[in-house]
């Protein structure tokens, strides 16, 4: 990672059973459904899923798989099956999965995270969890072309994170991202206007904790060529002797050319622009 999304009720965004992979050529879309259930216990979810570490691996390279299918208690307290990072230090460590180039990209998952390091050095040096679309195979994932939300080991809350040419951004969103709690983290990007929508419920209660529109200043959309959504995770500060861990289930992802309703609404409220800070930095 790094030195660096359509509203609608819980019940209505319930996820399928399964894994489903369908290309809808009506509306230009392709959509990724999975639960982990279809897979076995400490596996590498393949082959919807391939792994993160592998990718042009560099600094700390993490045990293979560096994510694995576990056995855990969902929210509700029920069992189901999830995917949880390795513990073991890594440069980046996780899952990811092709989509297609898009001008509109979605997604939607559950996840907790379960450790996190002990001396991140800056808010985006560790991170125990980064939901984010980026470009496979430019570099390692830790570095990558990217964009999506985190959870920082240093100030233990969710973040935005944007590493592109034209865009360089890490923005407190201001919500705790507690160890042990299962959020719901919703978002979407808008590629043509830079318009970031996030939404985090907590999954227990469906009490809605954020949801906020975020402009990237000075995006170009000739960035948004991500090719592959990605959960990982990553150690890259000096000091740190304990990694993070995160678990991701019921993942939901769309990449299309039909973009949020509501983002055309955003040019009409003016949302403010996002403050830049400065970029993760390749150590």
């Amino acid at each position: 990672m790094h030195t660096g999304r359509f509203s609608a009720s819980r019940n209505a965004c319930a996820l399928l059973c399964g894994v489903a992979l369908t290309t809808l050529a009506s509306t230009a879309s392709a959509q990724i459904i999975d639960n982990f259930e279809s897979y076995a216990l400490g596996s590498l979810p393949s082959p919807t899923w391939l792994d993160v570490g592998a990718v042009l691996p560099s600094g700390r390279i993490p045990p293979f798989p560096s994510a694995y299918v576990i056995s855990t208690l969902d929210a509700f307290g029920n069992p189901t099956k999830a995917v949880a990072t390795v513990g073991d230090l890594a440069t980046s460590k996780g899952i990811y999965a092709a989509v297609p180039v898009s001008t509109f990209y979605l997604l939607r998952a559950d996840v907790r995270v379960d450790r996190y390091s002990d001396a991140p050095s800056n808010p985006a040096a560790d991170w125990a969890m980064q939901l984010t679309f980026g470009q496979n195979g430019v570099d390692n994932w830790a570095y990558t072309p990217q964009l999506g939300i985190y959870a920082s080991s240093l100030t233990r809350g969710w973040r935005l994170f944007s590493g592109t040419a034209s865009s360089s951004v890490d923005i407190d969103l201001q919500v705790a991202a507690n160890v042990g709690t299962w959020y719901t983290v919703q978002q979407s990007f808008d590629a043509l206007l830079g318009v970031f929508h996030s939404q985090i419920w907590d999954a227990a209660s469906g009490a809605v904790l954020l949801d906020t529109f975020n402009t990237l200043i000075d995006w170009n959309p000739a960035d948004a060529t991500f090719d592959a959504w990605a959960f990982m995770a990553g150690d890259l500060s000096p000091g740190t002797q304990i990694g993070n861990i995160g678990v991701v289930d019921n993942v939901n992802i769309v990449a299309s050319t039909v973009p949020e309703p509501t983002t055309f609404a955003l040019l009409v409220v003016s949302l403010l622009p996002a403050v830049v800070l400065a970029r993760r930095r390749r150590r």
